[in-house]
């Protein structure tokens, strides 16, 4: 077959036809249908893929101006004694019409109908969680509401840009446990016998697990972090 055959083979091959993966499952790419909405806040969930210790979840937030992206997973420690939890910040994430953007991979969001129920899904065209072979998709399915996946008692500050009212109205020691729970729901280690690390060893869902998290932080946290510090200062 010559290259201009395989070309358009290609070009009107549909896209369903190649293998996909939700979970360690196979799945019918013909039940795929485009998940249209006019309101792009709409996709914003967290959106789950793998399965086991292959398991991973993206959360997807939809600002007015920007749209932020972010892979948690876990895994055991080299000496296997310890699990970890794992963080990847997407970068340049847009979102489309339907269709998802990020310089790790591009996707867009379906709804999978099988057996008479339909799940709101994303698919990625170039998966990370190491279930699929090489040229397949994979499909992540809705796990949940964003405000599902931040602990704490200020959860905000990681899901949204903060305005300055609300954080002038706040009370310092409410700024200063805003601004490190950012920190801690990515695990760093506060400095022993301090007032943060006595408080965050209460917290059910705190692990201490990193001396240093800055490769972790969105842009969003980043942003609302110089907020806040700033209204600390006044």
């Amino acid at each position: 077959m010559n290259n201009t055959l395989i070309l358009t083979a290609l070009i009107f091959f549909p896209l369903w036809a190649f293998s996909q993966k939700m979970g360690f499952d196979d799945i019918d790419g013909s039940k795929l249908k485009p998940w249209l909405l006019k309101d792009k806040t709409g996709y914003q969930f967290a959106y789950h893929f793998g399965d086991s210790e292959a398991e991973s979840n993206l959360v997807i937030l939809v600002g007015p101006d920007k749209c932020y992206a972010q892979i948690s997973w876990g895994e055991w420690s080299a000496d296997g004694a310890n699990w970890l939890k794992r963080f990847e910040t997407l970068s340049n994430v847009r979102i489309e019409g339907n269709r998802f953007f990020s310089d790790k991979t591009n996707g867009e969001f379906v709804l999978y109908t099988n057996g008479g129920e339909t799940t709101q899904c994303l698919k990625v065209y170039k998966p990370w969680s190491g279930v699929t072979a090489k040229g397949e998709y994979e499909v992540g399915f809705v796990a949940g509401k964003v405000e599902l996946f931040f602990d704490g008692q200020f959860p905000q500050a990681s899901l949204r840009p903060l305005s300055a009212v609300e954080l002038g109205k706040m009370a310092k020691a409410d700024l200063q446990l805003m601004r490190n729970e950012i920190y801690a729901r990515y695990g760093f280690i506060f400095k022993s016998g301090g007032a943060m690390q006595a408080h965050f060893a209460k917290q059910d869902w705190y692990k201490g697990q990193y001396a240093d998290v800055t490769p972790f932080l969105t842009e969003l946290e980043k942003e609302n972090l110089k907020k806040i510090q700033l209204a600390e200062s006044k």
